[in-house]
């Protein structure tokens, strides 16, 4: 997403994304639009136009990468469900590989 931060840097005086801002994907169009407000400060108020190109920017690339990444997590789920039963897992030996899991596994536990 190195052009939504180069649109951010550029266009809406965003010199260092936040880490909600680095991850952009895990932000519907009412978060992300606080959170550059919340940067901004109260010193630089987003005006009209710049509030409506953030959520046109938003609907344009942040959406539709939104319902890729959940599309992609779904994929991996699946493909994960589907390898615990090739191995014929049973529910407590799945329960158990995740709770000894690492930190930073490549999918998140499920819910």
């Amino acid at each position: 997403m190195c052009g939504d931060a180069d649109i951010l840097n550029k266009e809406h005086a965003i010199e260092k994304p936040t880490n909600k801002l680095q991850n952009l994907t895990a932000l519907d169009s009412d978060s992300f639009i606080a959170e550059v407000k919340h940067i901004r400060g109260k010193k630089h108020p987003l005006t009209a136009a710049g509030l409506q190109a953030l959520r046109e920017e938003y609907a344009r690339t942040i959406a539709p990468a939104r319902t890729r990444a959940a599309e992609a997590l779904k994929l991996e789920r699946d493909l994960s469900d589907l390898v615990n039963q090739a191995y014929g897992l049973t529910t407590e030996e799945i329960a158990l590989m995740w709770a000894t899991a690492p930190p930073r596994m490549p999918i998140p536990k499920p819910s």
